[in-house]
């Protein structure tokens, strides 16, 4: 049977609940059941999210409050969502705890930092400069940038090369690394594309969308097919 993955995506402050339809169908067609995961404030029904679900999704949106990680907002920081932040903060822990697999993708990725102790840049082109572009205005569903891929990581062995190119659509990025996380890949000015954890937990973490590259790269395809992988082994251990 095909795994329950748990999408935690866009909750506006009207309580408003979305997932684009890029993602849903990349996890369709990588051989998952993907179900959206909404807002609540009871501890009983995030135990039961983690009872549901093989394996959970952080996706894409908007900024994460810089409070999380002990900065004040800057003038930068752009628009936040209190309802989407307090939801994966809590579901956090026990994410954790239960060992499921566990994807982020672009601020998805920033939330899972933020969550293990790291920071972020609030804004990369106050804080490093507009020598990069990482928001790219070009077709979105085309790569814009290289990325390094780290030999020995886990991204080096999906994609067997250092050299890889990818999409951007972020002006928020890892500052400090979170505990137990490492570098897979970075961009050309340094900064980081994408981590995983070094622990037992399969943790991996993207900045880029690889939904919206999965029908023109084979990469991205198999970022998705690799976590589902992960996911269905976990549902077969509880079965």
């Amino acid at each position: 049977m095909r795994p329950v993955i748990g999408l935690l995506a866009t909750i506006d402050n009207d309580g408003l609940h979305s997932v684009v339809l890029d993602y849903v169908h990349s996890f369709e067609k990588s051989g998952a059941v993907p179900v959206l995961l909404p807002y609540t404030d009871s501890d009983e029904v995030l135990s039961g999210y983690i009872r549901l679900c093989d394996g959970f999704a952080l996706l894409g949106g908007l900024d994460i409050d810089p409070s999380h990680y002990g900065e004040e907002k800057s003038a930068e920081c752009g628009e936040v969502q209190h309802m989407r932040d307090k939801l994966e903060l809590s579901i956090m822990p026990k994410i954790l705890v239960s060992g499921k697999p566990l994807l982020g993708i672009c601020r998805g990725a920033q939330l899972i930092n933020v969550a293990l102790g790291g920071t972020l840049y609030q804004d990369i082109p106050s804080e490093l400069g507009e020598s990069f572009p990482h928001r790219q205005t070009v077709n979105k569903y085309v790569h814009s940038h290289p990325a390094t891929v780290i030999e020995g990581t886990p991204l080096f062995e999906l994609s067997g090369t250092t050299n890889i190119m990818i999409n951007s659509f972020h002006h928020q990025a890892v500052k400090k690394l979170g505990q137990g996380l490492a570098v897979m890949a970075t961009a050309p000015d340094g900064v980081i594309e994408a981590f995983y954890s070094t622990g037992e937990q399969y943790i991996r973490a993207y900045q880029w969308h690889p939904e919206r590259l999965y029908r023109i790269d084979e990469l991205e395809r198999n970022i998705f097919i690799d976590f589902i992988n992960k996911a269905k082994e976990q549902k077969e251990k509880e079965n």
